[in-house]
Formats: C-alpha cells, structure tokens, sequence
C-alpha cells in the first residue's frame, strides 16, 4: 500500500487522465465488437463453428430429395398401368422430367454432405445413391416394355412389384438419412444456442463494467482532480485571509503539488517581507546609523563555491536589524574552510558590537592558527571587559577533499549530521556535542578550557549548524519547545533534503511554532556533501571531557586535543 502510495505521487495528472479515457475506450471498443458481432449472428442465424446453417440445408435437401423421389416413383407407376394413349404420353413426360429432377436433387445433396465431413451421412448418402440407381434400372426397363406396347413383357416385368420394392428400400434409406441429419442440426442449434447464451452473458457483463466504470471515473475524477484543487483552494483563501502560518502543501499529482509549492514559497516570501517590515521600524527606535554599520560589520561572507558541496545560510534576527547571532564561511590558507556559528547573549546594539569584536578575533585566530580550541581560547579575551555577557560558539573546519571535520563546540547548540533516507525522510547520523564551556570571563585562564573533536562527513551527509533560536521556539512561556525531534520531523516532509529547502523549511517551522514572530534570533549554516548515500555508522569524536559526537562514517576515527 505504502508503495502504490509513492507510486500514484510520481504519477501525473495527465497520466491518470490518459489511463481513465483508455480504460473508457477499451471497454466502449470491446462492447461494440460484441454487439456487431451479436447483430452478425441474428442476421445470419448462424455463428462460425456450430453448422446449424450447413446441417439445416442438408435437412432441406434430403426432404425435397425424398419428395421428388416419391413423385417419381408415383409417376412411373402411372405410366406402366395406364391404358389410354394420350394420358401415357402425358405421363411420360412428366415421369422424364422427374427422373432428371432426382438425379439434380441427389448431385445437390452429394456436394452439400462431402463438405460436412461426416463419415455416416457420407454412407448412408452413397447407400441412398445406389439405390435409387437399382430402381431407376427396373423402371427403366418397365418404361422400355411400356413404350414398345409388349404388354405380356410388361405385365411378366411388373410382377411381384419389384421397381416399388426398390423404391421402398431406398426410401427407407433416405428415412434414416434424414432422421440423421435432423439429430445433427438439432445439436448444432443447441450449440449455437449456447454460445447465444454466453455472447449475451459477455454483452451484460460489459454493459453492467462500462455503467459501473462512470462513477468510478466519477470519483477518480473527484479523487485526484477535483479534491487536490479543494484543498489547495482552501489553503490559498487560508492564506489570503491572513492566516500566514499554516504552510501550504499538497500530496497530489505532480502538476498540483508544483502549484502548492510556488505557493508556500509565495507565502515565505510575503512573512520574510513582514519581518523585514518590523524589523526596520524597529531599528529606527535602535538608532539606525549604528544599526546600519552594526549589521554590515556583522555580514558574513559570500558563501564559497567547493566542487562537490553545496552550502546555504540564513539570519533571522529577533529584534529589529541586529542579532547577538553571527554566522561565517571562511577559506582557510591550507584549502580547508571554517565554518563559525555564535551567538552573543542579549539583542540590540550592544550585543551587536560584542558580536562584532567576537567575531574579528575569531577569524585572526583561525587564519593564524587554523584549530578550533585554539580559536576559542583566544577568541574568549573578548568578554575580558563584558563580565554580565557570554556567548555560545561552535567552529568546525572542513576538508573539503576527504570530508574530515575538525570542531570544537563552546557550549552550543550540538550541529547535526543528517542524511535522506531512500524511503523518504530524515535520518540523524550524529551530533557534534560540545567541547567545552560557554565563552566568558570565567574560563579566561583556565587551560585546555576547549578541546577539539575529529569526525567526516560521508557523501551524502548534510552538516546542519544553528542557535538556540531554532530548537527554543515555542508558542509562549511554559510550552514545550520545538527541540531537535521537531526539526527533524519538519525535515522529514521535504520531497528532496538540499541545503537551501532545509534552510527553508527549519526557518518557516520556527517561525510558525513561534505564532508568527521568532522569540530569539535564529542562524542556520547547512553543508551538504555531494554523492551516493553511502552506509553510516556512528564513531565517537572525544573531547576533553570524555564525550563523544557521531562520525557520519564508518571506520573513522575521533581524537581529543585538549
């Protein structure tokens, strides 16, 4: 069932159209062979294969054949015993024209029976033949008595009656034909009558398929065309209405859901503009020329192009224009890249420029020294003079050529490792815990404070990094939270898991669990790599305290740098 599901999914619209009209046109095909057939049949009174026509001629032929032989031989009696001049020749002639009509009669039932191929009738046919031929021969030797006036010869050749004893042996002959033929064409009417039976059978049936075929089209029409436009209707007047956070989306024919999916991008597109909205009134109540240079400082990167990865990123700030959340992409001098994901407590201006501060010393420390802990540890001299502020951050540097991760997590949100699954859905791999405590004064001088943690991205593994903003969301005070199993189940209704639909989808789940307006800033880095989904197993990546993140491959390794 789950497979004719995925099945009718994939199937078009104008497929499902296509296979109905044939279906219609086959049975209407079909019921019209049949009925011309079934006129055929009451026209010819005959079907091919039963013989009632052929045996019914031979039963004809047979009949006049006796009649004209009775008739002959009724004449020819005449003939002989008549005395008068004028009624002898009379019935002469008619007694000649007879005997031709027997010999035509018996040529005509000859020809009908040899193409019968029935062995019997054939004997009792040639048994008839001979002996109308031994009667003909008394007869005509009578007639040549008659002709001549011997009637002392006729009176010696008609004695004993021997051309009406023939007669009657060969009638008697013709009897048993008859009653042979009779018996044959009765069973060929009882064939032809069965299969009469049965062709109308087979029209009631197609009949009875082709009615109960129009409201099956009926409801496949309302099924797959009618109903998937209603709902689809119904979600569009929903979101005119201004209900913009119920997402739009339809599990119909191609053609319908591509339209359900224009349109819940159309709805993304109109909350990203009402965001946009607030956020920009209230940044003027920020002060917008520092927010203004505040968020430019904070802009991250171009995302880079790497052959065999995909990436993509996005930064909803919960008030006005700034964030205490930042996100960057950096190329590495070695070919690697850092991908650096944090977030600053607080919002506003202030928390923007800690971010900012936060931000340069993390990217001279990685070009300086390209280790996540290291980074961390000198990264965390920014909050030397901030003792009321702190922030979570997580770097993670990525080979792009073998997949090899290196990170370190400073108290944030653990990044997730993803993958399709070939059914459909999303299934976790691992998660790179954290490393160490959050960056604040407390830790300034504490060695190894941060440790790194080593782990590799397979093909077709997706490295999911994001803030507190994302798994936090909640209707209001005191509800659960969104958490990471409902990421995942929002992930797992995605037709296809690429960075941007991810991005995408993560974003406008917070954003509706929310009510409409994120409570926190929400970041989001997703890399995806390229390639066959190859199997996965989890390996763990040892930080300093003993605990250990997933390797979204087999056989990988993990070792701590404390």
């Amino acid at each position: 069932m789950q497979r004719w599901h995925h099945l009718m999914l994939r199937t078009t619209l104008q497929r499902r159209v296509s296979l109905v009209a044939g279906a219609v046109l086959a049975v209407a095909v079909v019921l019209a062979v049949v009925l011309a057939q079934s006129a055929l049949v009451g026209g010819r009174g005959d079907l091919r294969g039963t013989g009632w026509t052929r045996w019914n001629e031979v039963s004809q032929h047979v009949g006049d054949y006796r009649e004209v032989l009775v008739e002959a031989q009724s004449t020819h009696h005449q003939y002989t015993a008549s005395v008068d001049p004028a009624q002898s020749a009379r019935l002469a002639r008619q007694r000649y024209q007879l005997l031709r009509d027997v010999v035509v009669w018996e040529g005509q039932v000859q020809v009908i029976t040899e193409r019968l191929e029935d062995e019997r009738v054939d004997a009792l046919v040639a048994e008839a033949a001979e002996g109308v031929a031994r009667w003909r021969e008394v007869a005509e030797e009578q007639a040549v008595l008659k002709r001549a006036g011997d009637e002392q010869g006729l009176r010696a050749a008609t004695a004993g009656a021997p051309a009406s004893q023939r007669f009657l042996a060969t009638y008697r002959v013709l009897e048993d034909l008859d009653d042979l033929v009779t018996q044959r064409r009765d069973a060929a009417a009882g064939r032809q009558a069965e299969v009469l039976r049965l062709l109308r059978a087979v029209q009631v049936g197609i009949a009875a398929v082709a009615l109960l075929m129009v409201p099956v089209i009926l409801h496949l029409v309302r099924r797959w065309v009618l109903r998937p436009l209603g709902t689809l209707s119904a979600q569009m007047l929903r979101v005119g209405g201004g209900d913009l956070q119920t997402p739009v989306g339809l599990a119909g024919p191609p053609e319908l859901a591509e339209v359900a999916r224009s349109a819940e991008t159309m709805r993304r597109r109109i909350l990203d503009e009402l965001a946009d909205a607030v956020s920009a009134r209230e940044a003027l109540a920020q002060g917008q020329p520092l927010v203004a240079e505040v968020r430019d400082q904070l802009a991250a990167h171009e995302l880079p192009e790497v052959p065999g990865w995909s990436t993509a990123a996005a930064l909803r700030p919960a008030e006005g224009l700034l964030a205490g959340d930042w996100y960057d992409v950096l190329p590495l001098a070695d070919g690697r890249y850092a991908v650096v994901v944090a977030d600053v407590s607080g919002h506003g201006a202030r928390a923007g420029i800690v971010a900012i501060q936060l931000k340069r010393l993390l990217e001279a420390a990685l070009h300086l020294a390209p280790e996540p802990d290291l980074a961390l540890a000198m990264a965390a001299r920014v909050f030397t003079d901030e003792a009321e502020r702190f922030a979570s951050c997580v770097v993670v540097v990525v080979d792009p050529d073998s997949g090899v991760v290196r990170y370190a997590n400073a108290g944030h949100p653990a990044p997730l490792v993803v993958r399709s699954e070939p059914g459909g859905g999303v299934r976790l791999v691992g998660q790179l815990e954290a490393t160490g405590p959050l960056l604040s004064w407390l830790h300034l001088d504490v060695p190894g404070a941060w440790s790194s943690g080593t782990t590799s991205l397979a093909p077709g593994s997706v490295l999911v990094v994001y803030t507190d903003g994302l798994i936090e969301a909640r209707p209001g005070a005191g509800t659960e939270e969104l958490g990471v199993e409902g990421v995942l189940a929002a992930l797992s209704n995605l037709p296809e898991i690429t960075p941007q639909a991810l991005v995408d989808e993560a974003l406008d789940v917070a954003r509706r669990v929310s009510g409409g307006r994120a409570r926190d800033d929400v970041t989001l880095v997703v890399l995806a790599r390229d390639g066959a989904a190859a199997p996965a197993q989890a390996a763990g990546a040892s930080p300093a305290g003993g605990r250990r993140a997933a390797a979204a491959t087999a056989g990988e390794g993990t070792r701590p740098r404390g």
